[in-house]
């Protein structure tokens, strides 16, 4: 029903703040507020049509339009425009790199479909379809990004959406906190191929919890950096003119690439995945999409300043993110090498494990550890090389009195640290 909303020009909102004229309010019931609620707010804002799930009164009847379940009939819409409009279907998950490679892939199939992917973090039952109602035009090929936070996710959006390719990016420590173990993280990742009778299946082969899980019946390619896989990274440098060369070995063929901008370890993993794909079903790389592929921004991104380098990876942190990171400016001969870091979060009973693990291979890179710290949670993660520190502005203070080397910054985006550089523009300055 509401793919009809959409083919009369509608545009889909959840919060009721943002509803323009002419918009189509979707009421939402989530585990703090009711969009039931705000029903009032977005006709006053201008809203088209409200969408129900509830008996309402004192509105509109003409404005009103009541379903069983507004979530579901979400669901159901925009899975319909995709299901009977695109030739290709391609879901990504992972612990991390999912935006990264959804990204690589956009601007590589892009030389010869038209593409659609998910806006950068809807990435939810929620997110995805609403992505969907508001920009999908009917583009021959569909790249999702799909996000895992508890038990079932991903099972849930493969009822909707039938893949044909899937990628699952790795198997990290994101979410401890939610699934418990390793094991259980690789199973419920592997469940983005659940409604798939067919079709292939890219899986990081470094994982051997992902090769042992891969459904038989599915064509399966595997990258990484051990030999076996089908696609090998065999090893990258930096160059003086702020790009990245990398040698791979995909389906027998020997590639090297140049990049522009510095990419760390893992970005390369998540484009090396694309390029499998690619090789796969036999299309040929087009140079000048993969030259200006756009890593998104505060992952990885880098900043001269005369003599310093700074690195803004601050979008979010888990320890996997860490070593891929750790293991790109390791290959600066640059000094003082300074790392400014926050928590991982969501780790749950691990968290103490996971910090200790991160901060020890620090040590062997770093000259310099600032870990925010504004509760006094982590100390002991104490050393000669750490120094805490409870308010953000301190981040100015040693930028500002850094003037050669590299300053690496990265922490969970619920540290704030992110929020912080965007605010103040700071690495940004001059």
């Amino acid at each position: 029903m509401l793919e009809r909303l959409k083919y009369k020009g509608h545009n889909f909102q959840i919060d009721s703040r943002k509803v323009n004229e002419g918009d189509v309010f979707l009421c939402l019931k989530g585990e703090k507020t009711d969009g039931h609620l705000f029903i009032n707010d977005a006709l006053k804002n201008g809203a088209s049509y409200v969408i129900v799930e509830k008996d309402v009164v004192d509105f509109p009847k003409e404005k009103i339009i009541k379903v069983n379940s507004v979530l579901e009939e979400m669901l159901i819409s925009a899975s319909t425009l995709i299901n009977e409009n695109a030739k290709l279907k391609i879901g990504i998950t992972g612990s991390t790199g999912k935006t990264t490679t959804k990204e690589c892939l956009y601007y590589l199939l892009l030389a010869y479909f038209k593409t659609f992917r998910n806006e950068m973090n809807l990435n939810t039952e929620i997110g995805i379809p609403l992505s969907i109602l508001n920009n999908y035009n009917n583009e021959e090929t569909v790249i999702l990004e799909e996000g895992l936070r508890k038990k079932g996710d991903l099972e849930f959006l493969s009822r909707y959406f039938n893949l044909d390719v899937a990628i699952i990016t790795n198997v990290g420590a994101s979410h401890l906190e939610f699934l418990d173990s390793l094991e259980t993280v690789a199973e419920e990742k592997m469940k983005i191929t659940s409604n798939m009778d067919k079709g292939v299946l890219i899986i990081n082969g470094d994982y051997s919890l992902l090769k042992e899980l891969a459904p038989k019946h599915l064509n399966r390619l595997t990258f990484g950096t051990k030999d076996e896989n089908d696609a090998v990274l065999k090893s990258f440098e930096y160059n003086e003119n702020h790009t990245t060369t990398f040698y791979a070995r995909i389906l027998q063929e020997d590639l090297m690439v140049t990049l522009n901008h510095y990419w760390s370890e893992g970005q390369i993993l998540d484009l090396l995945s694309g390029l499998l794909l690619l090789r796969f079903i036999d299309l040929p790389v087009d140079p000048y999409y993969l030259f200006n592929i756009n890593i998104p921004q505060d992952r990885f991104q880098t900043i001269k300043r005369g003599n310093l380098l700074i690195v803004n990876d601050s979008y979010n942190a888990s320890y996997e993110s860490f070593k891929s990171a750790f293991n790109s400016i390791k290959k600066w001969n640059l000094s003082p090498k300074i790392i400014i870091m926050g928590e991982i979060k969501e780790l749950g009973k691990y968290s103490e494990e996971y910090h200790i693990k991160v901060i020890t291979e620090a040590l062997n890179i770093f000259d310099r550890i600032y870990f925010y710290d504004p509760q006094e949670n982590f100390t002991y993660l104490s050393n000669d090389k750490v120094t805490f520190f409870k308010e953000l502005k301190k981040i100015d203070e040693i930028i500002s009195n850094t003037t050669k080397g590299v300053i690496y910054i990265k922490g969970s985006n619920t540290t704030g640290i992110n929020k912080y550089l965007k605010e103040s523009d700071l690495i940004w300055k001059d």
